[in-house]
């Protein structure tokens, strides 16, 4: 385990951005597209037991883009992914929802043994998952979110939590990671602020103070040398997902000569 958190820290050092998970897009055929410019390549989010894939059913019935992966090729499938995404020269995460983790647990075996990271995803707003108690659901329910962990501990593997800003209080939200901070890494934090056009900086500048031992990935609005640049002064690395859709990107490769 030890290291595969040094194997992070020391993309610190040369790559400051991540690909941030999309559903139905970030799969490994499209981040190896992206060589020597990512930090972290994050596939996913991926429904890995049978209630999140029937949610998933759902949300692309009313249009939206997901993964279906028939969970009975599901390993096979991932491990082929993974293996595309590691042709980007990046580290290779992997964004998950789940249910019943017993029934997902086998599924998070092979991705712990083939992949860097797992992301577990606590951002999702899509109706379809929060009424299941998940996505951005699990960070009020924390007792939930801790069972989830714990059960995740003996994986040998770094875990991040996706999370979102706003949804809670700051004040909650760090309460509630507080009580599972023993089992994560990192926090890759989309800093959402409703109403506006660009990041709430100022919260992730106090999520981040307070969580000085974990690997902070700050997101939303990055798409510019200068908002990265502005993020990352309360965040280890930054994280791009609409920027790359439209083709915006060669900022990113004049940020990454910066370090």
């Amino acid at each position: 385990m030890a290291d595969k958190i040094n194997k992070i820290l020391e993309m610190n050092k040369s790559k400051k951005v991540v690909l941030a998970p999309m559903a139905g897009i970030t799969d490994g055929e499209f981040c190896k597209q992206f060589k020597n410019m990512f930090a972290i390549a994050t596939l996913g989010g991926y429904n890995i037991d049978l209630t999140t894939y029937e949610a998933g059913l759902k949300i692309e019935q009313r249009g939206r883009k997901e993964f279906l992966i028939d969970l009975n090729n599901f390993n096979e499938y991932i491990v082929d992914q993974i293996k595309k995404a590691r042709e980007s020269n990046s580290l290779v995460s992997v964004n998950v929802r789940f249910f019943d983790i017993e029934e997902a647990y086998e599924r998070l075996e092979v991705i712990a043994k083939h992949a860097d990271v797992i992301e577990v995803n606590c951002h999702c707003r899509q109706r379809e998952i929060t009424s299941l108690g998940l996505g951005q659901e699990l960070m009020r329910d924390v007792k939930r979110l801790e069972r989830f962990l714990n059960e995740m501990n003996l994986l040998d593997v770094p875990i991040f939590l996706k999370i979102r800003l706003n949804y809670i209080p700051i004040d909650k939200l760090i309460k509630n990671l507080d009580v599972v901070k023993d089992y994560f890494t990192g926090l890759h934090v989309d800093c959402f602020y409703p109403g506006r056009p660009y990041a709430d900086l100022s919260s992730l500048e106090i999520l981040s103070d307070h969580f000085k031992d974990k690997v902070i990935i700050g997101n939303n609005s990055v798409d510019s040398l200068e908002k990265a640049l502005e993020m990352l002064k309360y965040a280890d690395f930054v994280s791009v997902a609409r920027a790359v859709l439209n083709g915006k990107i060669d900022w990113i490769k004049e940020f990454n000569k910066m370090f």
